[in-house]
């Protein structure tokens, strides 16, 4: 009798563990699911670290749902003022392609004149007269972040967007949470995650 019932409590033990299990959504679909929405964070310089599945619950506004987050950190893999020399030359090329092509009534170059002119004035000026001193000594660790600071040769315009650009551009590093003197290597911590439904065919990211 009581091997009987040892019996039957270690199989609805094990039941119980493989029941559970399939509660929440696997590590596999959620590593999926959740990666491209961290990657979407990358900029030029940087990769994916220490991606690891930090917790999971219940979604209290919508029981039928399951919320599973992610860890990981986003890492240099160059020196910082190169990363953001990357960025702005991607940002100089938006900026002549809507200059070949202007769009309708020049819309789309104004759109993203205006996007690179006032995003870096902007992060610029709220620094006040700290951000000389900042950024002279950010741009001497890279000839060619200098070269492209200074702008080309020619019209004001052609002087001024480049600066803009890497402004812009060193703007998102900042904001990620890089500092100034973050070396190849170091990462900045990142969180990222997504909601999940119990379907007929299993568990699945919800839309």
């Amino acid at each position: 009798m009581i091997k009987k019932f040892l019996v039957v409590a270690l199989a609805a033990t094990i039941a119980s563990g493989c029941a559970k299990k399939e509660d929440v959504p696997s590590d596999k679909l959620s590593a999926d699911v959740i990666r491209p929405i961290a990657e979407s964070s990358l900029l030029p310089g940087t990769t994916m670290t220490d991606y690891k599945r930090e917790n999971g619950w219940v979604d209290t506004q919508s029981p039928n749902k399951y919320v599973v987050r992610y860890n990981y950190n986003i890492t240099l893999t160059k020196p910082l003022p190169e990363a953001v020399l990357e960025l702005a030359q991607q940002y100089m090329a938006e900026l002549e392609e809507t200059q070949r092509n202007p769009g309708l009534m020049g819309i789309n170059n104004m759109q993203t004149v205006m996007a690179i002119t006032a995003g870096g004035s902007q992060w610029m000026a709220a620094q006040g007269d700290a951000f000389i001193q900042r950024r002279d000594a950010f741009l001497t660790k890279c000839a060619p972040c200098v070269s492209f600071w200074n702008g080309h040769e020619g019209a004001e315009d052609d002087k001024k967007y480049p600066r803009f650009a890497y402004a812009l551009a060193w703007a998102q590093y900042d904001e990620l949470g890089f500092k100034d003197t973050s070396a190849v290597g170091e990462g900045v911590p990142r969180q990222a995650w997504a909601s999940f439904m119990k379907t007929e065919n299993g568990w699945a990211a919800a839309q």
